[in-house]
């Protein structure tokens, strides 16, 4: 039961923690919360400790899997913001989510493929990113937090109640859907327009490379049964990672503040 409760508040702390951050440094900035592994390395450790490493592994190796398909998922959100309502921006990700996780889970990928075909799905999407606005107003905006972290709850229920019927496979693909990103994306896009959530989803793709880079390393480590060390080494990687990616995109203002200095 406790492991249950722990699963579900997963979910909502994440929306809260990405949603405050938004609300006071940018939608990008928020966006980049998002990315981290803050929600999904939680979980997999509370399953680690519930069905063992051997479980975990595989349904960290079914995730890779899943997410393969996420950078084109959120870049067609992201280009469905400008045309569509939230509504339909959001069911046609979903559409999109549920087709591609279903053809991508006829291939059988290992975990480190899985990882570099994502990676690069990311880049893609960035590289084909839609423009937007940057004068993207924040202050004033009065974020509906209660039914972020209402809706995030019962999305996570949902989620859980089914993986918990279904083996490593299907139980990695159903948790590799970026709930959280969908729903705040969602919230942004009713809220604050579709600049605002372009620039949000951006910011969660460009998080995403060290949830991506970290979840192959807890991959490859579970497979040799050291859980604690897996987990250990995947927060490590997920830190360096997103440092090293926060450089690459604070290098160019700083080296332009210095030309003009």
């Amino acid at each position: 039961m406790l492991f249950l409760v722990l699963r579900i508040i997963i979910g909502p702390l994440g929306v809260l923690g990405g949603t405050v951050a938004q609300r006071r440094l940018g939608p990008a900035v928020g966006g980049l919360v998002i990315g981290l592994p803050l929600t999904s390395l939680p979980l997999l450790w509370l399953v680690a400790l519930q069905r063992g490493g051997s479980f975990t592994g595989s349904m960290t190796s079914a995730i890779l899997i899943g997410s393969i398909s996420e950078g084109f998922v959120l870049l067609a959100y992201a280009k469905m913001t400008a045309r569509c309502t939230p509504m339909v921006a959001l069911l046609g990700a979903l559409g999109v989510f549920a087709v591609s996780v279903t053809t991508i889970g006829m291939f059988h990928v290992s975990a480190l493929i899985a990882g570099l075909l994502t990676s690069a799905g990311f880049a893609l999407a960035l590289r084909w990113w839609p423009e937007s606005s940057t004068d993207v107003v924040t202050q004033n905006v009065r974020s509906r937090l209660v039914l972020r972290v209402i809706a995030a709850t019962v999305f996570t229920i949902v989620i859980v109640t089914m993986a918990g019927k279904f083996g490593a496979l299907l139980s990695g693909l159903v948790d590799a859907l970026p709930m959280t990103t969908l729903l705040m994306a969602f919230m942004t896009h009713r809220e604050q327009g579709p600049d605002a959530t372009s620039q949000f989803i951006r910011g969660v793709l460009r998080g995403s490379f060290s949830w991506v880079i970290s979840t192959v390393v807890l991959a490859a480590v579970l497979s040799t049964g050291h859980v604690l060390l897996a987990f250990g080494l995947s927060l490590l990687t997920a830190l360096l990672v997103q440092a090293a990616v926060q450089a690459s995109v604070s290098f160019p203002s700083i080296k332009r503040a210095l030309s003009f200095s």
